[in-house]
């Protein structure tokens, strides 16, 4: 209820906390509508792997705002329905404050979670985020035509390709 709820980085809204609003030039802006990105209080894995176990090309590449969800849907239709054992299928699963359109955040999405993350959850070391790595739902084939997936450090905001079968921990993230 935006009647009710200022909308601001940090404030608890719909199953989450704001870490985002959408500025002019943002895919979704409305200067009638506030827009914006909101994180889940807490991880939804502390140690998974980006995929099931196949290490399909997804196609899921979209980096910037706004193209997390359509990256996750990318993923769950190659890598199938089992939402637990893999990053994008948990993110998907989660339904915090009674919500299921949550998703595992595109590259940009997570870089942005990165930033503002002390913002979002004042008081807290890092943001109450572990000093390890996450996963976005980006993939990348490198040079070698080796299919990785982003992920970002928690600890330094370095962003690396990494390897689908590696273990970091996931967070989801939703529009409004």
């Amino acid at each position: 209820n935006t009647s009710t709820t200022k909308l601001v980085v940090g404030a608890e809204y719909q199953g989450g906390k704001i870490f985002y609003l959408l500025v002019p030039g943002d895919p979704g802006y409305d200067i009638n509508t506030p827009h914006g990105l909101i994180v889940a209080t807490s991880d939804q894995s502390t140690g998974i792997q980006w995929h099931n176990g196949l290490n399909t090309l997804t196609n899921a590449t979209g980096t910037a705002l706004g193209t997390g969800l359509s990256n996750t849907n990318a993923i769950i239709l190659s890598q199938g329905n089992m939402y637990t054992n893999y990053a994008a299928g948990i993110a998907r699963a989660y339904k915090g404050g009674g919500y299921n359109d949550w998703y595992l955040p595109s590259k940009d999405e997570l870089n942005t979670l990165y930033a503002n993350r002390e913002a979002t959850f004042k008081g807290h070391t890092n943001g109450g985020f572990p000093a390890t790595f996450f996963w976005s739902s980006t993939e990348h084939t490198d040079v070698n035509l080796h299919v990785v997936a982003w992920s970002q450090s928690f600890h330094n905001g370095v962003q690396s390709r990494s390897v689908k079968g590696s273990s970091s921990n996931v967070r989801a993230i939703r529009a409004f």
